[in-house]
């Protein structure tokens, strides 16, 4: 009668369990939702705010250029003088927006809405995978249902922006039910996504709720995807499965934000330091292998043409202190910035979790905090260049409120213990109750503090006239800012203050494109103007409103051109206000007699002004003509501004100089230097050469190492230092332009024509050799006919690697097919119990034949006290490792100007600590149990059956059951002449 009895509590403890995992998992993302302003996901409008206003164009040229040609990158002259689309910038967000935008076509719709309900019962029946796959299963198919109807463009990309936060909690909990945690930490860790997603801290480095209003969606995309790997990556290294769905995963993270893919792949290694087996090893390379492929078409020319990405110069973050523990002293340089939820608290959570994981061998939870800790060592010591240090910061913030998560949820499970112990015949009902406890607490307090500055508590009120917001018993001025720029962004463009002076201006743009043709255009920067249209970059789109007639030389992927430092010398030049986004560049004054020359350098046909500075500078100035009025911006014609030009000198060759910084600081000094014939990075052999050390050494302070004074000085040397070679220029004429060729005709080949458009290795020459990279970063040919036509097309490197991605598609349908794992095999382990002499199990059937002696004793004792010695040793070295660390900080002996040289002053220190906290006490207290389980009864037992034998029936005493003879057990308990042998 008993057993049912069993049954059915467990099976209430489950289902409890459920309803408690449940209710924080729907419970986190209805609280995403609700401060999401859910109401204006779905009015047709087109989105604005920050890098977000920008994004609108990306999808849309997508859409409407790329994929009718069969391309996901390919070339655009929208932005910059023309740039590579989508080879720099990830593909996967704006390819959803287009999927969601345009639904499936008719005839695929009923096929698709019945075929997927019966693929889904047929696959899941036939492959049983874990229940939280199953449900991201089942999501996608719902969502991939709901692709059948066509959405507005404005919509789909609201939709697109939110999902990433929205679905944050789910993959949170998937990542910690399929990592092994157990209840209730996988409904904590979805409820610890929370202070992510509304950290005010930060507003532009990527994941929370500020971020990805100013425009970082697709770092939030890629956050979920990549948790979701973390945990089909924990379940795969365990069983050996796995391989097929995690590779693509992978694969997707790197392909939805290329920095996430940084998360993704040293949770892969963290992970693997805690299960470091044949199996493990085999599983990763496996997978690693088939991502690579899988995600070849892009990363294989991204890595290929990385020379080419332009480098912003955003200088290192060195509040360390600030950034990793207090985020106080105006850490994010922006007033309305807070340490709120405060930091520290959870920073000291996740270090008391550390140790506790390290002890209880929690796996999973173990290379959270080694994947926290490596991204707060990369972000003290990463060292200046491309990569902004403070872009890996989301990640440790991320990885310390899970980690503190999980500390609070293991306070649960211990709490259920205690307990439980007490109440053997209820606690399968009672112990989720119990465990649950302190999350429910946590869950309540985070959320009532987040939900204070959100002004979103049901009940809350505005206290009076000063903004105080109120609860019962509770009240506060702060505010969070997020759910404001969600309302200002998802209002659009058309709910902006300027929408009328916006949509005027557009629409003389399109007039002018109409009548005086289509070119690009410069326009003024003012931030406060701009920012009335609903972000500075609104103008951007005028392409996009303009049906690509009218390019912007302004465009929002900063580093996906080699023009962009060029463009933003000329804003300088041009603009009351510039923004001077670039670091490190010598920008000149407003001079609007300079700025017409570069005007004509970059092939620019209108310049729009809107101050009374510039229009008034504009109009009196001979190389522009007024051709069209908005107010109050005024548009002008650049007069002789030629796309395609024959040159009347030979370019120059400069032998050594390379596409990195040495080619930023020689063509800057050209763009500034007065009548200098071009500079080439290559050319035919009879055009002139010369090398920079030549031009250099002509320099009177040649060995400045600041850059601009470098470059300024050096544009002062070029006119007299580069060779001219004179040149009859060719006549050119019948010039045809589109979206990705050029063409035109000369008189006379042989003699160099540039051409006005930004160089890239894609570009090829019919009927001329070339092209050739020449600076400012346009192109040069040399005709060997009279018609010539430059294409952009694919490269060789981007065949392969589709051909690649398309091996690594038909790998992953197979490799699950595969049985390559044999025997496991551990290489090392963190966290797996010692081999020891023998188990519990052994002593008692040892005993129970006789055959235990003082021999067998000594030998556990033995085993027990080495394994003891040598983690007290290690220990030992650990905490020697952690006052190295103090003292050499606190004198101040870990050296600042290398990362190099501090990484080796630390090294010690850090390895130290990993093997005390990872490795020594867990050892210890692995062997302190051992003691109390192995060889403290075998002592017992072999005393028992020294004074008085054992029987082989158990003899009841009392209440319980006891093992051996009575009087034996008390003798034994009163003996004093035999403990357990000495080894």
């Amino acid at each position: 009668m008993t057993t049912p009895s069993i049954s059915g509590s467990r099976l209430t403890s489950v289902r409890v369990q459920a309803a408690i995992t449940a209710l924080f998992v729907l419970g986190a993302t209805l609280f995403v939702v609700l401060n999401l302003r859910p109401g204006l996901w779905f009015e047709s409008n087109t989105p604005t705010g920050g890098d977000l206003g920008g994004h609108v164009w990306s999808a849309a040229y997508l859409r409407d250029v790329l994929l009718p040609a069969g391309r996901l990158t390919g070339w655009s002259p929208d932005w910059y003088a023309g740039f590579p689309a989508f080879s720099f910038y990830m593909v996967i967000p704006s390819l959803i927006i287009v999927i969601i935008n345009i639904g499936l076509p008719a005839i695929w719709a009923v096929p698709t809405v019945v075929a997927i309900p019966v693929v889904l019962a047929v696959g899941l029946r036939r492959f049983r995978p874990p229940r939280a796959v199953t449900a991201w299963i089942c999501a996608i198919a719902a969502v991939v249902c709901l692709l059948v109807v066509p959405v507005d463009y404005g919509i789909a990309m609201k939709l697109v922006v939110v999902a990433g936060m929205v679905t944050l909690p789910a993959a949170a909990y998937t990542a910690g039910r399929m990592g092994g945690i157990a209840f209730p930490g996988p409904a904590v860790m979805a409820l610890m996504t929370l202070p992510f997603l509304f950290d005010r801290s930060f507003n532009i480095y990527g994941g929370n709720l500020m971020s990805t209003m100013a425009g970082e969606f697709a770092y939030s995309l890629g956050l979920t995807v990549a948790l979701v790997y973390a945990g089909v990556a924990a379940r795969g290294m365990q069983t050996g499965r796995l391989r097929g769905p995690a590779a693509v995963l992978l694969a997707l993270v790197g392909l939805t934000h290329l920095f996430v893919a940084f998360l993704a792949l040293v949770i892969t290694a963290a992970l693997f330091l805690t299960r470091p087996g044949v199996r493990g090893a085999i599983w990763v390379a496996v997978v690693g292998t088939l991502s690579a492929l899988v995600s070849a078409f892009w990363v294989l020319p991204f890595y290929w043409n990385r020379s080419m990405l332009n480098d912003m110069g955003w200088g290192k973050e060195r509040r360390y202190t600030e950034a990793l523990w207090s985020r106080a002293g105006g850490f994010g340089d922006q007033d309305f910035l807070a340490n709120d939820l405060p930091l520290q608290i959870f920073v000291v959570a996740a270090g008391i979790g550390t140790v506790v994981f390290g002890l209880r061998g929690v796996r999973f939870a173990m290379a959270l905090c080694l994947t926290a800790g490596a991204f707060a060592l990369t972000f003290l010591y990463l060292p200046e260049g491309r990569l902004w240090n403070v872009r890996l910061l989301p990640f440790y913030y991320l990885l310390v409120y899970l980690t503190a998560g999980l500390t609070v949820a293991e306070l649960g499970r211990w709490l259920a213990r205690m307990l439980g112990s007490h109440r053997p015949k209820r606690s399968e009902v009672w112990v989720p109750v119990v465990s649950a406890t302190p999350a429910v607490v946590a869950a309540l307090v985070i959320l009532v503090a987040l939900a204070l500055p959100l002004r979103s508590l049901p009940g809350g009120s505005f206290r009076n006239d000063s903004g105080e917001y109120g609860w019962p018993g509770l009240s506060t001025t702060e505010l969070n800012l997020g759910p404001s720029w969600v309302s200002h962004n998802f209002s659009g463009y058309e709910g902006a203050a300027g929408w009328p002076e916006y949509t005027a201006l557009m629409n003389t743009m399109s007039v002018v494109g109409n009548e005086h043709g289509c070119g690009r255009a410069l326009w003024e920067y003012e931030r406060e103007r701009l920012n009335s249209y609903g972000t500075p970059m609104a103008p951007m789109l005028l392409p996009y409103w303009t049906d690509g007639c009218v390019g912007s030389m302004e465009g929002l992927y900063f580093e996906a051109s080699a023009t962009t430092p060029y463009h933003f010398l000329l804003q300088s030049e041009l603009s009351a206000k510039p923004s001077r986004a670039q670091r490190d560049l010598p920008y000149s004054e407003f001079d609007v007699a300079s700025g017409v020359g570069h005007l004509r350098d970059l092939g620019v046909r209108y310049y729009l002004a809107s101050s009374e500075l510039a229009v008034a500078a504009a109009r009196a100035e001979p190389g522009l003509v007024e051709i069209a009025r908005s107010d109050p911006w005024v548009v002008f014609s650049v007069l002789r501004s030629e796309l395609v030009s024959a040159l009347d000198h030979l370019p120059v060759v400069i032998d050594d100089l390379n596409t990195g910084s040495d080619w930023l600081v020689a063509t800057v000094a050209w763009w500034n230097a007065e009548d200098v014939p071009v500079l080439a990075a290559d050319g035919p052999g009879w055009w002139p050469t010369m090398s920079m050390h030549e031009i250099e050494s002509e320099l009177a302070d040649g060995d400045q190492k600041d850059r601009v004074a470098r470059m300024r000085s050096l544009a002062q040397t070029l006119p007299g230092a580069v060779r001219r070679t004179p040149v009859a220029p060719a006549e050119v004429s019948d010039v045809q332009v589109d979206r990705s060729f050029i063409s035109f005709t000369v008189d006379m080949p042989g003699r160099p024509v540039l051409v006005r458009t930004s160089w890239f290795p894609n570009w090829s020459a019919s009927g001329a050799t070339g092209p050739y990279r020449v600076a400012p970063n346009l192109m040069v040919v040399v005709p060997t006919d009279t018609e010539v036509v430059l294409s952009y097309g694919r490269s060789s490197v981007e065949i392969v690697g589709i051909v690649g991605t398309l091996i690594g598609l038909v790998a992953v349908l197979l490799v699950g097919r595969l049985r390559v794992f044999g025997r496991d095999r551990r290489l090392w382990d963190l966290v797996t119990e010692p081999v020891v002499a023998q188990g519990s199990d052994e002593v008692t059937a040892l005993a129970l034949g006789g055959g235990l002696n003082d021999d067998d004793v000594a030998r556990f004792e033995g085993v027990a006290r080495k394994g003891t010695i040598g983690a007290l040793l290690v220990a030992g070295l650990g905490f020697v490792g952690v006052i190295y660390a103090a003292v050499v900080v606190s004198a101040g002996a870990v050296p600042t100007d290398s990362p190099a040289k501090s990484l080796v002053v630390l090294a010690p220190a850090v390895i130290a600590l990993a093997a005390l906290v990872f490795w020594a006490l867990p050892r210890l207290f692995v062997w302190q149990r051992y003691r109390s389980a192995v060889v403290d009864p075998a002592c017992l037992l072999a005393r028992i059956a020294r004074d008085g034998g054992l029987r082989t029936e158990p003899v009841v005493t009392g209440t319980e059951t006891e093992v051996g003879d009575e009087a034996g057990v008390h003798r034994s308990g009163e003996s004093g002449d035999m403990g357990c042998v000495d080894a």
